[in-house]
């Protein structure tokens, strides 16, 4: 099918119309991500003012972030025998779901194979997890003092937000 050239001016006047269009949510989608950062820059220092403000001299675990955070910025190691430490054995599933609702971020498409690999192999390699039969996971002895030593140190107390 041959375009006149009228009907040509017409569908060239479309795109630039659109990329017109384009451009302008583009730079309303940029103003408003730059707004948010600064929204949620002003509510993490508000929050820590506040936090500071309402207990200048609060006890040595008293958490600054949220406990859905508690794990944002740990590694998947510490975050995982933190949370075996205080609970029951949990499948490879179940504790990737944990971690995540805790704060652990992930782009994996599927972060319980993130999570069965650091089990199956740093952990099990330095003894600190066993595998129970049904596939659940518990700490060993050495699993319990290393979490029980990371806990005590302040790289691990600032990371989940003690500090």
């Amino acid at each position: 099918m041959l375009l006149t050239d009228e009907v040509k001016a017409h569908i060239q006047g479309a795109i630039e119309h659109l990329e017109s269009e384009r451009q302008q949510a583009q730079h309303q989608v940029t103003a408003a991500q730059l707004h948010i950062k600064e929204l949620n820059s002003s509510i993490t220092t508000l929050q820590k003012s506040l936090n500071h403000e309402a207990s200048p001299f609060r006890s040595f675990h008293a958490p600054l972030r949220p406990p859905h955070l508690k794990y944002a910025n740990i590694s998947v190691r510490w975050a995982i025998l933190d949370l075996l430490h205080d609970s029951k054995a949990m499948t490879t599933p179940e504790i990737a779901d944990a971690l995540k609702a805790a704060g652990i971020e992930s782009k994996a498409a599927n972060f319980a194979n993130n999570v069965s690999a650091v089990l199956s192999t740093t952990m099990t390699k330095h003894n600190e997890v066993q595998q129970l039969p049904g596939g659940r996971w518990e700490l060993t002895e050495n699993g319990i003092k290393a979490i029980e030593y990371i806990r005590t140190t302040p790289k691990f107390r600032r990371g989940c937000g003690a500090y």
